[in-house]
């Protein structure tokens, strides 16, 4: 009898184990995890039969996986995280159980109605000693500002899941993992971008806590100003003066902060600007759109300029990469 169950094909995918025997059974579950997660070693913490269920989905830029499974744990060794083809920042909810995380020398709990975070570029461990219900975020570490394989506030880390941002992460997090496989596919990016908002949020205010290295520290306060920015592309005001009055440092050292990515505040909020016009241009849903409606809607309000500044970062005027992306889609 085979072990693994798929659901019919869709927009979520969902991986069971099946009734079998107690080997077979927890074996199924380690090869559902690695699919799922990367390569990992899955070990069981409780005798007794064993079942689980990974459903996965991908919206916008992020990926979104609920997990029901008993008790078990599962580790990422420094080797295993050298062959993993994708290793990016986990942000959980937990809905029932517990799950202890380690990574390095920082170890958390979480519980129901926390959330945790950890970094699969780097070796982890998760313990789960009784049956566990969560819901995952998966996403890419330039959403937070932070690199790959480098150490940071986020790993190991905990919420409550009840103060700040985390109220609403949280709560959107247990209803995507509610409604995930009835989810219409129009309305997926847009799960995924509330979802990547409060991701950020909740992460800005751990960054944002005291930390004693003065280089996590600029870190922090560089990933602040960034998701500030964020949040206020469409507004043509938005300026390097703007983000140095708001957050209370001089232009200088503003600049000294972007400096350590060898870019400038100036140049960063015009690719971000780009940036979301070639999303827009590139998006069925926004071709009711001009061209200069798109410029005008995050914060470049001269079509011809913003024509030429597009040409220089794409190779291609938008007209031309609205074509392109339009004879690509299916």
């Amino acid at each position: 009898m085979s072990t693994v169950l798929l659901d019919p094909p869709g927009p979520v995918r969902t991986l069971r184990t099946g009734e079998s025997d107690l080997q077979r059974g927890f074996h199924a579950w380690g090869d559902l995890v690695t699919d799922a997660c990367g390569p990992l070693r899955v070990y069981r913490t409780e005798p007794g039969r064993f079942e689980g269920t990974i459903a996965t989905g991908t919206f916008g830029t992020v990926q979104l996986a609920e997990v029901q499974a008993g008790p078990h744990a599962v580790e990422r060794t420094a080797l295993l995280a050298t062959r993993a083809a994708t290793a990016p920042l986990h942000l959980a909810c937990v809905l029932e159980g517990e799950v202890r995380v380690r990574q390095g020398d920082l170890t958390a709990v979480a519980r129901a109605g926390n959330l945790f975070c950890y970094d699969s570029s780097l070796p982890f461990s998760l313990w789960m000693r009784q049956p566990i219900h969560m819901v995952t975020v998966k996403f890419d570490h330039q959403l937070v500002d932070l690199r790959a394989g480098a150490e940071h506030p986020l790993r190991a880390a905990t919420w409550s899941g009840s103060e700040g941002a985390s109220v609403l992460l949280a709560d959107l997090l247990r209803s995507a993992a509610r409604n995930m496989s009835r989810l219409d596919p129009a309305i997926a990016d847009h799960l995924g971008s509330s979802v990547a908002s409060l991701v950020g949020a909740v992460c800005s205010e751990k960054l944002g806590e005291a930390v004693p290295d003065p280089v996590l520290a600029r870190r922090a306060l560089l990933h602040r100003i960034k998701t500030f920015a964020r949040a206020r592309l469409g507004c043509s005001e938005l300026s390097p003066r703007l983000l140095a009055r708001t957050h209370k440092i001089s232009l200088r050292y503003l600049q000294l902060l972007f400096q350590d990515e060898d870019s400038s505040p100036a140049l960063w909020i015009r690719n971000e600007r780009l940036r979301r016009c070639r999303d827009d241009l590139s998006d069925p849903r926004t071709a009711h759109l001009t061209v200069a409606g798109i410029a005008e809607r995050w914060g470049l309000d001269s079509a011809s300029h913003f024509s030429k500044l597009f040409r220089e970062r794409y190779g291609v005027a938008p007209r031309e990469w609205r074509r392109q992306s339009a004879r690509g889609r299916p």
